[in-house]
């Protein structure tokens, strides 16, 4: 059994994740793809903490990205992935099972296929198969290390072309930016608006991954379940459903620059009616010049309530005891 002191401390994890970021935009690509390639589609394979990042990524490039570009969180490749297709396997054990069975059937497709991850199995098989992969180094919990997952994911699409010059060069202007003092403040406000609340997350539809990766911090981290939806499909459903809110909720909307315009005014009318049923509404505004700047400083900010809110609540923000028990049955069964 690990001494206390071999655990890994999510504190110091959250307070490195600006230095986290920066390591990771200087990891090379090994074996690197040949320039001009091309892909009818790019699919990224991963659960949890290792595949947030692609989401995040297929949020930021959707509507840019000139081919189909998904992220799949089980074990089922999309009908429509076969040869000519990128297929990127995400696993920061490199051993998650869902994302392996994925991969069997996309190196079964004929797919092209890379990886990010730090070693495992995935590892294994991208160093037999030659395929492109950036690696990361291992022993932490893999929510803690959405730096390195995402920035690589990111290097990796840029040296296959999906993710632009442009992109990248906003990408590393966005992370030369970041202030962590700042996100650190702006989180540790946001848990003390929240606390003892149930917690509901807003944002315009590009902000849905974001809003999950706040999500997913606030369910390992704090212990805490919490909703996500995004403008303007909730305000044909869950608004209605918000009938029975009441003093007991707290409605956080993340509002950015990039919002189209009518969501704005959604936002408006809809924070409104939040009130009205006796909720507190918080507004968050990234800090940033670019969207990829403003997505960065977003991440850190909810890192930080969610490790605040456990902290206040005297929970361990590493332990994932029911995960383990999932895992451990699991392993049991075929």
């Amino acid at each position: 059994m690990a001494e206390l002191n071999d655990l890994p401390d999510m504190r110091r994890l959250i307070t490195e994740l600006g230095t986290q970021m920066g390591e990771a935009l200087n990891v090379p690509v090994t074996r690197p793809p040949a320039k001009g390639a091309t892909h009818q589609g790019v699919v990224v394979l991963g659960m949890g903490g290792s595949g947030i990042g692609g989401s995040v990524l297929a949020d930021m490039l959707r509507a840019t990205c000139l081919v189909p570009f998904q992220a799949v969180s089980d074990q089922t490749l999309p009908g429509w992935v076969g040869k000519g297709c990128l297929v990127v396997a995400s696993s920061y054990s490199g051993n998650t099972e869902e994302t392996l069975a994925a991969l069997d059937e996309a190196e079964a497709r004929g797919c092209t296929l890379a990886a990010v991850t730090s070693g495992g199995t995935l590892g294994s098989r991208a160093e037999q198969g030659g395929w492109p992969v950036v690696t990361m180094p291992g022993g932490n919990p893999p929510r803690s290390q959405f730096g390195r997952s995402f920035l690589g994911l990111c290097a990796l699409m840029h040296a296959h072309g999906i993710v632009s010059d442009e992109a990248w060069s906003a990408l590393q202007d966005g992370v030369a930016s970041l202030d962590g003092a700042s996100a650190e403040t702006r989180g540790e406000a946001l848990a003390q608006a929240v606390e003892g609340k149930k917690i509901y997350l807003y944002g315009d539809t590009p902000m849905r991954s974001l809003l999950t990766r706040w999500r997913q911090q606030l369910n390992e981290n704090s212990k805490l379940l919490a909703n996500v939806e995004v403008f303007p499909e909730m305000n044909h459903n869950e608004l209605v459903g918000w009938e029975s809110g009441d003093e007991g909720c707290v409605a956080v909307i993340v509002r950015t620059p990039d919002d189209h315009p009518r969501t704005q005014l959604r936002m408006d009318i809809t924070a409104k009616v939040f009130q009205d049923q006796g909720a507190d509404v918080i507004e968050v505004e990234p800090d940033g010049d670019t969207p990829w700047a403003r997505l960065l400083d977003a991440v850190w900010v909810g890192d930080w309530m969610s490790l605040v809110l456990a902290e206040r609540a005297e929970v361990d923000p590493v332990d994932i005891r029911f995960i383990d028990h999932l895992k451990n049955t699991l392993s049991g069964q075929s």
